[in-house]
C-alpha cells in the first residue's frame, strides 16, 4: 500500500483501465460453467467463472457477499490481472463496502501462490480495514450499477472498518 514503485503504478493503471466491467447482476450460469459476457467499454467478450466456492472464504474476505465471479485470462490479455466482482443475496453487484470485489493483480489461473502474496496478503496487512485496500484497488462499477449497499449501510461499514 505504501509502495511507490513506478512499475507498480503503471501496472495498476493498466489493470484498472483494461479489465472488464463487473456485470450488474450475478450471471447465475457461472455456477455451472464459464460464462461469456460482452463488455461494451472494452469492445470485446470476456470469459468469467464463479468465485464463490469454499476456497474463496467469502465469509472472511468478502462478508455480505453471497456470490462472486472472476474474469479469466485470454490470449490477448496484456496483464496477469483478473476482475473480481461480488454480489448480495439478490444477485446485485456490491459496488462498495466490505463485500465488494476488487481487481486481482495476479489471476488465480496464472498462479494461486502469487495471487495469495500479491492480492490476499495486502488485504490481511490492512487488518480487516477494507477501506484502505479499496483506496488503492477500488471495486469496479464501470457499468454504473445502482450503488449497493445503501449510503447508511455503507457509512456504518466504513465506521466499523476504521474502528476495528
Amino acid at each position: 500500500l505504501n509502495c511507490k514503485s513506478d512499475f507498480l503504478k503503471k501496472y495498476l493503471h493498466k489493470v484498472l483501465t483494461e479489465l472488464p466491467s463487473c456485470p450488474c447482476h450475478y450471471p447465475s450460469e457461472a455456477v455451472y460453467s464459464t460464462v461469456h459476457i460482452f463488455d461494451e467499454k472494452q469492445g470485446k467478450t470476456y470469459r468469467w467463472r464463479d468465485a464463490s466456492g469454499p476456497k474463496e472464504r467469502l465469509d472472511i474476505y468478502k462478508p455480505t457477499a453471497k456470490f462472486c465471479v472472476r474474469s479469466m485470462l485470454s490470449l490477448d490479455s496484456t496483464t496477469l490481472a483478473a476482475q473480481h466482482c461480488c454480489y448480495n443475496e439478490q444477485m446485485r453487484l456490491i459496488t462498495r463496502g466490505k463485500g465488494a470485489g476488487a481487481p486481482n493483480l495476479i489471476s488465480t489461473e496464472f498462479s494461486p501462490e502469487l495471487h495469495y502474496k500479491v492480492d490476499v496478503l495486502p488485504w490481511i496487512l490492512c487488518k480487516g480495514d477494507w477501506s484502505k485496500f479499496h483506496a488503492v484497488r477500488p471495486p469496479n462499477n464501470g457499468m454504473q450499477c445502482t450503488e449497493n449497499p445503501t449510503e447508511d449501510v455503507y457509512m456504518n461499514e466504513l465506521e466499523e472498518a476504521r474502528e476495528y
